[in-house]
């Protein structure tokens, strides 16, 4: 398996799985994804802006998630408390895995290879991520891949108004001590 930045060549792909997660969010009753986010438009933006990544194997797109650095407009309110405070950080979105593939724990593939190059990544002190509060097997793979649980988020700022996710937060091992505000621990 190889992680490798997304083209346009794998636009296609990602939107098969993008249309399989949501599927699948459906058929559990889960109210994430099943609006008009994420859309085309959002996936050809991450790809333009270098931030969608894949997970291949033998020509075939298994996982995808967007990696966005900087200040996320959803992130900068929260009910709880970030690990860290004024640190740069990333952001992941937008993670999906093949259909054709459950079981296979690829999701959890797709972060430990994320990580094995953000842990690497100079300025970088830690990843953030969210999900819906029924999605219990994100939540799951979140957890298991060293995330902490920091409080919920509002949506609004990606257009999603009243809707409220559960949000998380890995430190890095360029975590700088000053910038660290609470104790990361998984729940």
């Amino acid at each position: 398996m190889l992680l490798r930045q997304a083209t346009m060549a794998d636009l296609p792909q990602i939107e098969s799985i993008i249309r399989d997660g949501r599927e699948l969010l459906a058929a559990q009753a889960i109210d994430q994804w099943q609006g008009s986010y994420p859309n085309t438009s959002i996936l050809v933006d991450d790809i333009h802006q270098g931030w969608t990544v894949v997970l291949e194997e033998n020509n075939e797109i298994l996982g995808t998630a967007a990696i966005i650095p900087g200040e996320d407009p959803t992130y900068q309110e929260i009910e709880g408390q970030w690990l860290t405070k004024q640190a740069p950080y990333l952001a992941i979105h937008r993670v999906a895995v093949s259909s054709h593939h459950h079981g296979r724990g690829l999701a959890g593939e797709l972060f430990q290879r994320l990580f094995d190059q953000i842990d690497h990544a100079a300025n970088i002190e830690s990843v953030r991520i969210d999900t819906h509060p029924q999605n219990m097997a994100m939540q799951h793979v979140i957890k298991k891949n060293g995330f902490s649980e920091t409080g919920t988020i509002d949506l609004t700022a990606a257009g999603l108004p009243g809707t409220k996710d559960f949000a998380y937060e890995r430190l890095t091992v360029n975590a700088n001590p000053a910038h660290v505000v609470a104790t990361a621990t998984v729940k």
